[in-house]
């Protein structure tokens, strides 16, 4: 049925609580329906049936599964094509969560699946979760901006005195601590503006006079299509672990390897790789002893936790 024993056991509950009756017989013999669950059978039947022919599929072109993926939105876009190409005939529906959003809803049963930065703590027992590789993080802004600063690399000083897109405070019934992992934390910087996401942010800071601390992952279109540049700083190489997160009750270790595999895989650069530096930021890293290029995004290192991602 490529569906878990727990997934079977908890449908059939909910399925008898809606009915009022037992549907099933559990017995040393095993399983079998009961009267009441042979009379509704036909009716469970016709209505998978109508709801085939709803969506105008045949049987040969239903998915076998369903899969829910919620993450940052840059790794949503990266992740999920990867993710249908290794298990075809899956429906994949992508949710996009901020990260602290994603950690304040894993109890709630609202995905299968979490893509989460910097992992969760005091996830549900039937989550498993894997350490797939790490993310760069970086400061951004727009090329002109970039070039008003003078000399790079700069430094945490100089920094300090930019106007920060930071990330938006959350409001509402639960309270959800917001970071984006800067080495300058929200107090010691100018905040000018505020964004929920990191791709608002970098839209954000591509058009204006600001600068804003995020993902390199998230910044890649920007950084290729010359919207916005790298700006080194020196002291600053912070990484994020990215961890793949699975609901134990509702997700196949097939599917579990799935994800894992197509994570990795964006992070090792099969699934993007970071453009080419510029002479300039090569020049500063170069200044700052640092490597001309930076680690792969899957590279090991020390990391922090953040949420403008």
């Amino acid at each position: 049925m490529r569906v878990t024993p727990s997934q079977v056991s908890k449908a059939m509950a909910r399925l008898e609580r809606h009915f009022g009756v037992r549907l099933l017989s559990r017995g040393a013999r095993g399983v079998a329906p009961t009267a009441a669950g042979r009379h509704v059978l036909p009716r469970i039947a016709n209505a998978v049936e109508e709801l085939r022919a709803t969506t105008g599929m045949r049987d040969d072109q239903a998915p076998a599964l369903e899969l829910t993926v919620a993450g940052p939105s840059y790794l949503i876009a990266n992740v999920l094509p990867t993710v249908a190409a290794l298990l075809p005939r899956t429906r994949v529906r992508g949710l996009e969560l901020a990260p602290a959003v994603l950690r304040s809803r894993v109890a709630e049963n609202v995905f299968d699946v979490a893509l989460s930065p910097g992992g969760i703590e005091n996830r549900p027992a039937a989550w498993t979760t894997d350490s797939v590789g790490t993310l760069r993080m970086a400061l951004f802004a727009r090329p002109a901006f970039a070039e008003s600063l003078g000399p790079l690399p700069l430094t945490s000083e100089r920094v300090r005195a930019l106007p920060f897109i930071g990330p938006a405070k959350m409001g509402g019934e639960r309270f959800v601590a917001i970071y984006d992992d800067c080495p300058l934390s929200s107090e010691e910087r100018w905040i000018a503006h505020e964004a929920q996401t990191i791709g608002a942010g970098l839209e954000f800071a591509s058009r204006t006079d600001n600068v804003v601390f995020g993902p390199f992952m998230a910044a890649r279109r920007y950084l290729e299509s010359g919207a916005v540049v790298e700006l080194p700083v020196v002291g600053w190489d912070v990484r994020e672990p990215l961890h793949v997160l699975c609901n134990g009750d509702r997700v196949l270790s097939r599917v579990r390897t799935a994800v894992v595999q197509a994570a990795q895989e964006v992070l090792d650069g099969r699934g993007g790789v970071e453009p080419k530096a510029s002479a300039t930021v090569v020049a500063s890293r170069a200044v700052m002893g640092l490597a001309p290029h930076p680690a792969p995004l899957g590279a090991a290192s020390t990391a922090s936790r953040g949420d403008l991602r």
